[in-house]
C-alpha cells in the first residue's frame, strides 16, 4: 500500500531534495564506472524508518547516466515500497539491514568497482595510502560470500561484517560504503575505488607506504582537512559536472 509522504518538512533533507540527491549520486557513480546497470545508493529520511533508494530500473533498461528523481522510490525497513512507481532494487536488504544495525548511518552506496573487487578476491588489505581516502584507515573488512543480498538474513550478515567500519567488500561482487549523508557516502565510495587503483599501481612499483595514523584527525582525515570540506568540495564539483 503506497502512501503520501510530506515532501519537505522536518529536520534534514525533505523527500524531494533527497530524491534529487540520489539521482545526482547515481549519475556520479555511473560516470566513475562504479555502477551500471547494477548498483544503487540510498538515504534515510531523517526522523523516520523510511529510506529513499534508486528503484529497480532494469525493466526499463534505462541509461543510469540520465537518472532523475522519478527513478527513486521510498521504502520501509522491510523493503516494501511505500511511494514510487518502481519496485525497490533486488538487493534492498543490504540497505535496510545496515540501517537497522547502524543508527549513525544516513546513506548506503552499493556498487561494483573493479579494483575494489580485485582486493575482495585476495588476502591483501586496502591500505590508507591516499590523502583523500583515509576515512577507511580502520580497515575495510571482506564479506566472504558472492551471493545476491536478496533477503533480510543475507542483509544482516553483510551488516555484521561491516560492523562499525565505513565500508565492506563483498567477495567477487562489490562493496557497500556508508556515510552520515548521501554526499559523504558517494564521495567515499568513489575515493575508495580510486585508492584501490592507486594501491595496485603503487605495489607494482615497490614497497607500499601507508599514511601514518598520527597524521589523521578525529574524523580519520589528514590533519587540516575537515569532513565538511572533504565531502562538499568534491560532491559540489562532481554534481556540477553531471548536471
Amino acid at each position: 500500500m503506497h502512501m503520501h509522504i510530506d515532501s519537505g518538512s522536518g529536520s534534514g533533507d525533505g523527500v524531494d531534495a533527497l530524491k534529487s540527491k540520489i539521482a545526482v549520486s547515481t549519475r556520479i557513480l555511473v560516470r566513475e564506472r562504479l555502477i551500471g546497470p547494477f548498483g544503487h545508493s540510498s538515504a534515510r529520511l531523517a526522523g523516520t524508518d523510511l529510506v529513499a533508494v534508486l528503484g529497480h530500473t532494469h525493466d526499463d533498461v534505462k541509461d543510469l547516466a540520465l537518472t532523475d528523481p522519478d527513478d527513486v522510490v521510498i521504502m520501509d525497513l522491510d523493503g516494501e515500497v511505500v511511494e514510487g512507481t518502481m519496485e525497490a532494487p533486488g538487493e534492498r536488504f543490504m540497505h535496510t539491514e545496515i540501517y537497522r544495525a547502524r543508527p549513525d548511518v544516513g546513506s548506503v552506496v552499493h556498487a561494483h568497482p573493479m579494483h575494489c573487487i580485485a582486493f575482495s578476491m585476495t588476502d591483501v588489505p586496502l591500505e590508507p595510502i591516499w590523502h583523500l581516502c583515509t576515512l577507511f584507515a580502520d580497515g575495510v573488512p571482506v564479506h566472504r560470500s558472492a551471493v545476491q543480498i536478496d533477503n533480510p538474513e543475507r542483509g544482516r550478515a553483510v551488516a555484521a561484517t561491516l560492523g562499525s567500519h565505513k565500508g565492506v567488500l563483498l567477495q567477487g561482487h562489490g562493496l557497500a560504503v556508508v556515510g552520515a549523508s548521501i554526499e559523504e557516502a558517494t564521495v567515499s565510495a568513489v575515493n575508495l575505488e580510486r585508492s584501490a587503483r592507486l594501491q595496485i599501481m603503487a605495489e607494482g612499483l615497490g614497497a607500499l607506504s601507508a599514511i601514518d595514523r598520527g597524521e589523521l584527525n578525529s574524523d580519520l582525515l589528514t590533519d587540516g582537512l575537515s569532513l565538511e570540506e572533504y565531502t562538499h568540495t568534491q560532491w559540489d564539483y562532481w554534481a556540477m559536472e553531471v548536471t
